[in-house]
């Protein structure tokens, strides 16, 4: 039996699992990344990379005009349209989440649609470049002992059948929905686990005719004959058809003439050039993992969250939660955080998984209102009479526009996406629109994004392998700089370090003296409103760190 020693063990070579790779590579942590499928599945899966997913991104070093330059073109990707047939005129429309110039304000990425493999892919080139990282496919995970503070796992070579030992410090659950690592800790899912069915029908064809000037990243059907949803990855090329169907409908049910008959009711007709790449069959489920640590076990994605598809939040919540754990593990094993920081995985990302549950269950409640308008009965139907007369009669008309307009929230979720805080400074926020977003310079919160005089963000001030103390121009932190710390610390200063397009301390809140101390995941541990409080930066960090930070060594 081959036998492997490592720091980090990830399991699951998607997105969360590629990307923590990357993030530990980045900080020097010795990280081996199994994969059971020897390539890269083909169905372009998720599509939303959110604006706080694409600042996490930036920070891991990740290429981000290669990551742009694949994605679906802003202008195709613009709009949600509800539609009876894509050759048929739109019943309405909506702007898709945050993607023009205005939002640049808030952040420096605004929103962008990616097909999955085509980020993984680029995950994956920057991870390999990392010299700790070593990425193996064909090994299967199958089980797992702790032995104090170790895991010993059992992996299979599913080419040679041989048995492989990796001995790690950590190991990281990053396989899916499914995860054979969460189900061998034995961590319960808590949640509805089948709320729907659909088959997801991969296909491909130029559809750009039938789009003309109506392009949508996303288009709900509705009508006697069709249902489901069309997803415009590359509406070139690449597309997928959500198609609703019964409980226990199995894959091999959805044969090529199935698939087609469907794309062909969705689509008006068949396309000439139309090829079916795969059909799977995919519950939509409601589900947070009881916890998101058995020892050193952790959970990351869909291993420890299943939500609805309803808002695209189920792979923009893994992300940052493997920005949350890689940072922490990093620390602990750098010697300047004890093991106890790994509590705060827990319950400062189950909280957000929470949240984002709720949202995107009450997304797809939302879609509810919307049939009622269009004369669905209680078995999702419709009959063509009472379809058509709800969108040619005035009143019943009126009613579907309300009804479009109130999905505003599903697909306009700011706040959510930068607006959470681990901790409870912004929980009075919760009862604005999920739209409505303000930044806040308050404890737990992410650092509020300023463009700075030489074009950066501050959130490029904050350094990933230690904290970032960033103070105004009159603040004078020389006694946190003279004091010897084991925790690297950066202090930039206002006008001798950096300098802002608007005054930054005032813009954040504070006095010219003030400062905010900030974690390495870009998250506020401390707000020092003055000189005076400077002091505290030390308290706080030590506080969360679980360890005294008293020495005399340089600081970073």
């Amino acid at each position: 039996m081959t036998e492997i020693e490592t720091t980090v063990l990830i399991v699951g070579g998607g997105p969360i699992g590629l990307l923590g790779a990357q993030l530990l590579g980045q900080r020097k942590i010795r990280t081996l990344l199994v994969e059971k499928h020897l390539s890269r599945l083909e169905a372009p899966k998720a599509h939303a990379l959110n604006p706080r997913s694409l600042e996490i991104a930036a920070a891991a070093g990740l290429p981000m005009d290669a990551i742009h330059a694949v994605a679906t073109p802003a202008h195709e990707g613009r709009y949600v349209r509800m539609i009876q047939r894509l050759d048929k005129p739109e019943i309405g429309s909506l702007v898709y989440e945050r993607q023009d110039d205005e939002v640049r304000d808030l952040t420096p990425w605004p929103l962008i649609n990616i097909e999955q493999p085509k980020f993984e892919e680029i995950v994956e080139a920057a991870a390999l470049t990392q010299p700790t990282v070593d990425l193996r496919r064909g090994l299967e995970w199958q089980g797992c002992l702790q032995l104090g503070d170790s895991v010993v796992s059992t992996l299979l070579d599913r080419a040679s059948g041989e048995q492989i030992k990796v001995k790690s410090r950590y190991l990281i659950a990053a396989d899916g929905a499914g995860s054979p690592v969460r189900d061998a800790v034995g961590i319960a899912m808590d949640g509805p686990e089948r709320l729907a069915a659909n088959m997801m029908i991969h296909f491909e064809a130029d559809l750009r005719a039938h789009v003309g000037d109506q392009a949508a990243i996303l288009y709900f059907l509705f009508g006697p004959d069709a249902g489901g949803v069309l997803i415009a990855y590359d509406v070139g090329k690449t597309w997928v058809l959500m198609h609703p169907c019964g409980m226990d409908d199995p894959p091999e049910a959805f044969d090529e003439a199935q698939c087609r008959a469907a794309i062909r009711i969705a689509v008006g007709h068949e396309p000439a050039d139309l090829k079916v790449k795969g059909v799977r069959a995919w519950n939509m489920s409601a589900q947070v993992a009881r916890r998101y640590r058995d020892g050193n076990v952790f959970l990351v994605g869909d291993a420890g969250h299943r939500f609805p598809p309803t808002g695209g939040l189920g792979l923009n919540t893994g992300v940052g939660d493997i920005d949350n754990l890689a940072w922490k593990i990093a620390a602990i094993e750098a010697g300047w955080a004890s093991p106890d920081l790994l509590e705060s995985y827990n319950a400062e990302r189950r909280k957000i998984a929470e949240t984002n549950m709720g949202q995107s269950l009450g997304n797809a409640m939302r879609m509810i209102t919307l049939f009622g308008a269009l004369g669905y009965g209680p078995d999702q139907t419709v009959d063509a009479e009472t379809f058509a007369a709800r969108l040619s009669e005035p009143e019943a008309r009126a009613a579907v526009d309300a009804a479009i307009a109130f999905q505003k929230d599903h697909f306009d979720s700011l706040r959510l996406q930068l607006g959470f805080a681990y901790g409870d400074a912004l929980r009075a926020d919760d009862l604005l629109p999920i739209s409505e977003f303000t930044p806040k310079a308050v404890v737990g919160a992410r650092l509020p994004h300023l463009a700075l005089s030489d074009g950066r963000s501050t959130l490029d001030l904050v350094s990933h392998n230690g904290f970032t103390l960033i103070a105004g121009p009159e603040a004078d932190p020389t006694g946190l700089e003279a004091t010897g710390l084991t925790v690297p610390l950066k202090v930039l200063i206002e006008g001798r370090d950096f300098g802002a397009t608007k005054g930054w301390a005032s813009h954040m809140g504070l006095s010219p003296s003030g400062a905010l101390l900030v974690r390495p995941d870009g998250h506020i541990l401390s707000v020092l409103p003055s000189d005076a409080e400077t002091a505290g930066a030390l308290a706080a960090m030590e506080a969360y760190l679980g360890q005294s930070l008293r020495a005399h060594a340089p600081v970073a």
